[in-house]
């Protein structure tokens, strides 16, 4: 029988945590470089209010999508299930990956905007909202054990 164990255990979900964590911090130290890149190279407009509300209201529905994917991802087994730890580590590192991917979007969207217009508003814009979505939804063992605990919820245990 398997349970979400307290930190420091040596759990799975520790070990897989730790190493999306490391993903994270790629991801995040790319938003910071692109963005910088982007906006030494660009030009020295920093653009309008339209590329300002555009960039937002993107990179607001992108980290929207960056919380939500995690439930769509994660579904309780059925009670009957035989543990399966492959498909539940399989399960944990597709919603972390997909919510990593849609936090960061609003950077490399604000990439696409600045080069097409110019300036380098849209990427400022989305590489900070990106950053805040990176550190909100990074993996975390806390993180990890909540959706350990939603895929055992209806009775079923995972192997992990």
């Amino acid at each position: 029988m398997s349970t979400p164990t307290s930190p420091g255990s040596g759990a799975p979900t520790d070990d897989l945590g730790r190493a999306l964590r490391l993903v994270s911090f790629a991801m995040l130290s790319g938003v910071v470089l692109i963005a910088a890149v982007t906006v030494f190279t660009v030009g020295d407009e920093p653009g309008s209010l339209a590329d300002a509300l555009g960039s937002i209201a993107m990179s607001v529905a992108l980290l929207a999508a960056a919380f939500l994917v995690p439930g769509r991802v994660i579904r309780p087994w059925p009670a009957g299930s035989a543990p399966d730890p492959v498909k539940a580590s399989g399960q944990l590192r597709s919603a972390a990956f997909l919510s990593l991917v849609f936090a960061e979007l609003p950077a490399l969207v604000g990439l696409a905007g600045s080069f097409a217009r110019g300036v380098w508003l849209p990427v400022a814009i989305g590489a900070l909202f990106s950053v805040v979505g990176l550190l909100l939804v990074a993996p975390t063992a806390t993180r990890m054990r909540e959706w350990l605990a939603r895929l055992e919820s209806a009775g079923a245990h995972t192997g992990l």
